[in-house]
């Protein structure tokens, strides 16, 4: 990136794109498109219109929002008026809502809608800094305070008449050290911490995390990770630098549903997406049965042998050239078409990848490359790459940063991505970056002789059991949920004698098994403590446990008769478990399975 400033970059992209295609916006059942002249007009208005509400440089404006494309202009339309973005997940429940907007002190708030509108108008009299609410479209009531989007928009172009040259002299006053943008972390173990990061930190990283993976103009992405989380947020400044397409999904639960119609090629995910494709293709293979069975089984052997070849970057020719030829056509291709049948790469961050997926889809056709980081360095730190990667790893350091392991085994970070505080908790700062400036990630790990990085887990993760060994929970329960009757897993064992597991079914799977075996319950609370299905899963656990050492294996479970999620706060909306939130809400069942010692 030339420029120095985010600001900057947004404004020159939107300069060169003209008339060409920025985003795909779905509406009434297909996609519109919106140009970068387009882009430009929405977003100098908001700002101006952000400006005639009487906000000063270095405000904090907040985004209660779903993805799509309202998001991103208001997150430009912020940013050009040198305001400082807070996004919040529109899954954080009202008292959530409240801290982030007391605790960041902002002074406006973007809202998609009434429902997200509810969670702060019954708190506001306790929100004293916030003077104006935005919302999409549709305000319920006169409401003193509260405009719509097209208000905005008109306010601006009002201020900007009057103050014809306000926006281009703050862009003149923004440099690389203010802030960009303040990223509350959805935290698996405490409240949330407010990560402030420069527009120096994201120029940097947005030019590295390029140089590192290709991205051509005009390539087209689906968009739909939730751009409250770094990682989304990310998706979409590298987008919009490289002058690709982003496709918006039209709903986190269509997301299957669109990949087929959109057809990207590329996208950025969590693992969880590829986990429940990997599942469905399982699935559906042991459904078919008999014929078909045996030639995918054959083409995915004829797969995983050209992807050794391909890893290892040797040629695929001859006879196993021939054979691809063949598995391609009657098997990979069509599996395929159900992603769109288009990509080039997929990226996987957030959460560990189980490596057993990654090669399983690279068998099939698709590359996926993991990488690594935390909203503190600014999202990525390390990042496999097109040309050289390496599954069960995260890949190499970005160029320009460092990467070092501590005695301990802890990742350390240094570089100009690096966050700048967490806002008004200097303690937890200096806690997190020592005199050298290296960022304590937290995360276990460990770097080969090529420098490509593996974490092993979270620190504060790891469990040592009474008999003294260190087990990592997060190998194990990635190997029980690439089971296709598991939704998730929770492994537990701390100071214990053996490791127990709380373990949530997939509906769909476990439904259709009993379907098939007789029984006639159909809801998973009745299913989860049936005897049949009992029996089932501990002959698939005790499967898994042969390829653990005896200190891994998971001697007692529970099977749950709900999944974990969001709504319920087990998971963080990157859908990691949060560990403390679990054993608060499960420790008498997980107690209990220790009780007979």
């Amino acid at each position: 990136m030339k420029e120095k400033t985010m600001n900057r970059m947004f404004l020159n992209r939107i300069e060169q794109g003209g008339d060409s295609v920025r985003y795909l916006v779905p509406r009434d059942g297909k996609w519109d498109p919106m140009t970068y002249r387009e882009v430009g007009t929405a977003v100098r208005e908001m700002a101006n219109g952000l400006m005639a509400q009487g906000l000063s440089r270095g405000d904090k404006v907040a985004i209660l929002s779903a993805t799509r494309v309202e998001w991103c202009l208001a997150d430009i339309a912020i940013i050009l008026g040198g305001f400082v973005p807070v996004p919040i997940y529109p899954s954080n429940l009202p008292d959530q809502v409240e801290y982030i907007l007391s605790h960041s002190q902002a002074r406006a708030v973007f809202v998609e809608n009434e429902m997200q509108w509810n969670k702060i108008a019954g708190v506001r009299k306790n929100l004293p800094a916030l003077s104006v609410a935005i919302l999409y479209a549709g305000i319920p009531g006169k409401q003193e305070g509260v405009i719509d989007l097209p208000g905005l928009r008109a306010r601006g172009i009002e201020f900007a008449s009057a103050n014809p040259h306000a926006l281009a002299r703050r862009t003149e006053e923004i440099t690389p050290g203010d802030d960009l943008t303040l990223i509350y972390t959805s935290g698996t173990t405490g409240p949330p911490k407010g990560v402030v990061t420069r527009h120096s930190n994201y120029v940097f990283i947005v030019t590295s995390a390029l140089e590192a993976v290709t991205v051509r103009r005009n390539e087209l992405f689906l968009q739909f990770l939730p751009l409250a989380h770094s990682l989304g947020r990310l998706e979409h400044f590298l987008t919009f630098d490289a002058m690709a397409v982003s496709a918006f999904a039209r709903d986190i639960q269509t997301v299957g549903e669109d990949l087929a119609l959109v057809r990207p090629e590329i996208m950025v995910s969590v693992p969880r997406l590829y986990e429940k494709f990997y599942a469905r293709v399982l699935a559906k293979v042991e459904e078919d049965g008999g014929l078909k069975q045996a030639i995918f089984e054959w083409a995915l052997g004829v797969g995983r042998e050209v992807s050794r070849r391909r890893q290892r970057k040797e040629p695929v020719e001859g006879l196993l050239a021939l054979k691809l030829s063949v598995a391609e056509r009657l098997v990979f291709r069509k599996i395929r078409e159900r992603m769109g049948g288009r990509f080039r790469f997929a990226i996987s961050g957030g959460a560990p990848l189980s490596p057993a997926i990654a090669e399983f889809l690279h068998a099939l056709g698709v590359l996926i490359l993991e990488g690594y980081g935390l909203t503190e360095d600014s999202t990525v730190t390390a990042v496999n790459r097109y040309e050289n990667y390496k599954f069960g790893t995260v890949g190499k350091a970005l160029p320009g940063t460092e990467i070092r392991i501590a005695p301990d085994g802890e990742i350390l970070v240094r570089g100009p991505h690096v966050f700048k505080e967490y806002f008004r908790d200097p303690e937890a700062t200096r806690e997190a970056v020592d005199a050298e400036g290296w960022l304590h990630t937290g995360d276990i790990g460990e770097l080969d002789s090529e420098g490509f990085l593996r974490i092993t887990d979270r620190k504060k993760d790891i469990i040592v059991t009474s008999g003294g060994k260190n087990v990592a929970p997060q190998n194990i329960e990635n190997l029980l949920k690439n089971d296709k009757f598991v939704s998730q897993a929770f492994v537990y064992g701390d100071r214990r004698k053996y490791l127990t597991a709380l373990i949530t079914l997939s509906a769909e799977e476990v439904g259709k098994w009993a379907e098939q075996n007789g029984i006639p319950e159909t809801d998973l609370v009745h299913l989860a403590k049936n005897p049949r299905v009992e029996a089932m899963m501990r002959g698939r656990v005790d499967e898994i446990n042969r390829k653990l050492a005896s200190f891994e294996q998971v001697k007692k479970y529970v099977l749950l008769g709900a999944d974990f999620t969001q709504e319920t706060g087990e998971l963080t909306p990157t859908l990691k478990v949060k560990r403390k939130v679990v054993i608060q809400k499960y420790g008498s069942l997980l107690d209990a399975l220790y009780e007979k010692d």
